[in-house]
């Protein structure tokens, strides 16, 4: 799970991570392709910085914590 992430952190982690899994072309329920949008491309960099995302070509692939992330909401 998140660890050592603020309350606001973890509340803006959810938001985003939701956002993402529900707006971001999802491909194989596993995959998130940002399109090449900026905001997309944004978005997947900072899932991927705190450990919910592993980059993938033009996108990037839920982790087990992001996973659980999803799972919470």
């Amino acid at each position: 799970m998140l660890v050592c992430v603020t309350d606001q952190e973890r509340q803006l982690l959810h938001a985003l991570a939701s956002m993402c899994a529900q707006y971001l072309g999802v491909v194989d329920n596993s995959y998130l392709d940002h399109m090449c949008m900026s905001a997309g491309e944004n978005a997947v960099d900072l899932l991927v910085a705190y450990g919910l995302l592993t980059p993938v070509a033009r996108g990037g692939k839920w982790t087990a914590v992001g996973e659980a992330v999803l799972d919470e909401l």
